[in-house]
């Protein structure tokens, strides 16, 4: 009984909702300043859209990788 209540609470706590509560992007420089960069861990520059970013992003072998939008 003790090892079913303790695996009920730990498939309880690693549901997707906890997840996605974590928002991993990495802005590098351009943190905080409203603009887009590719979601990498590489020091990319900054733009003022989502379309220049990803014009950018394939350009520059990035293509696997999106644009994320720093807030």
């Amino acid at each position: 009984m003790l090892v079913f209540f303790i695996i009920t609470l730990l498939n309880g706590s690693c549901s997707d909702a906890f997840v996605d509560d974590f928002d991993f992007k990495f802005c590098g420089k351009c943190a905080n300043s409203g603009q887009w960069t590719v979601d990498s861990l590489d020091f990319n520059p900054c733009f003022p859209s989502q379309a220049q970013c990803l014009e950018w992003a394939k350009k520059n072998g990035y293509s696997d990788s999106g644009c994320v939008l720093c807030n």
